[in-house]
């Protein structure tokens, strides 16, 4: 990717995605990416891909530096430090419990969790198939879409 693409002026249209986008970012509601290409100008009948193309780099490295730029003055501007997070939610959690809101004092103690690096969200996922059933089922897609695997079979 050359510089070029990166330092690439933005079209009008570009800079009021990109500052929607990062607006949207830090925003309570937040809106699609094709909603946010709507509001910025583009025709809803291409807004779906402007949405997708003004946040991939690969295709507007420009905008998406620009967007990226816009959302760190914003942590500047105002002050956001995973510090100043932890605090806010320590915050809301004493609020919540004075208040008796336990639930609401919980979910900010388990984010304040999520802060921290305390808790890793995993996927268990379930496998009922054995390892036989499923190199069955990999020979027959190498076999169906005669696939190259650049592995002998093991009976030549």
């Amino acid at each position: 990717m050359s510089s070029a693409n990166i330092t690439k002026t933005l079209t009008e249209k570009e800079k009021f995605f990109a500052r929607l986008y990062a607006e949207n970012f830090f925003s309570n509601e937040t809106m699609t990416n094709t909603e946010i290409a709507i509001k910025a100008g583009y025709a809803k009948e291409s807004a779906y891909q402007r949405g997708y193309e003004n946040t991939t780099y690969k295709l507007k490295p420009h905008v998406v530096t620009y967007i990226e730029k816009l959302k760190e003055d914003f942590r500047v501007r105002n002050q956001i430090s995973p510090e100043k997070h932890m605090a806010r939610l320590n915050e809301i959690h004493q609020l919540a419990k004075e208040k008796g809101q336990l639930h609401t004092a919980m979910n900010a103690e388990v984010y304040r969790g999520k802060v921290a690096g305390y808790y890793v969200d995993k996927q268990i996922i379930k496998q009922e198939e054995t390892e036989e059933d499923l190199d069955r089922k990999l020979k027959e897609i190498v076999d169906r879409y005669n696939l190259i695997t650049g592995h002998e079979e093991e009976n030549e």
